[in-house]
């Protein structure tokens, strides 16, 4: 007797429920848009100008522990979870610029992925980082890790550090710190 309400009811739910679906999905997209555009390194105002190279022969890394020199780089043994600190950089001169580090990286036996990764702490322990990843065996490749580097709240200095998810070895050479300015889009905020 009542079948029509039962269906115009489910019809009425089912409205509903696709409703709050769509705008749920909205709002994550939204968010995760908004996200991206705060997390997004800019692009480059001009070339990449080297500031700073590290290699083996003439500097030694921070971390010591499962690092050894092998002919002309560094090799990073690890067991299991592990952060490596290599080097410490000051920060730019500038209250705004690109940093990109790049290295040829070789890895072995690695389960989860290693990342090299630059980083800056801020006066309130928040760190910044950005890293690329290699994971299982690789042979040497360039690895380059774009940063975008803002003066105001952060430390004074940079760091450059390998970070391991699982056992494994990561080679690391002819790493070099190059900087370039930022381009300026029309939508950007500016004090």
């Amino acid at each position: 007797m009542f079948e029509w309400f039962d269906e115009f009811k489910a019809s009425v739910e089912a409205e509903i429920k696709s409703g709050i679906e769509s705008s749920v999905l909205g709002l994550a997209q939204s968010f995760m848009n908004g996200i991206e555009e705060f997390f997004k390194v800019p692009e480059p105002d001009g070339a990449f100008e080297l500031i700073r190279t590290f290699h083996p022969s003439t500097v030694q890394t921070i971390s010591i522990d499962g690092v050894t020199i092998e002919e002309d780089c560094w090799k990073i043994e690890s067991y299991g979870e592990k952060k490596v600190l290599l080097f410490e950089i000051a920060e730019p001169n500038v209250s705004e610029c690109l940093l990109l580090c790049q290295a040829q990286v070789k890895t072995a036996n690695l389960c989860k992925p290693a990342k090299l990764t630059l980083s800056a702490r801020n006066s309130a322990g928040w760190t910044s980082n950005q890293y690329a990843s290699a994971e299982g065996t690789t042979i040497w490749h360039l690895c380059k890790v774009p940063f975008h580097f803002k003066k105001q709240g952060f430390s004074e200095s940079l760091a450059v550090s390998v970070e391991f998810q699982s056992g494994g070895v990561f080679w690391l050479k002819d790493v070099e710190i190059l900087q370039a300015p930022v381009k300026q889009s029309s939508n950007s905020y500016q004090k």
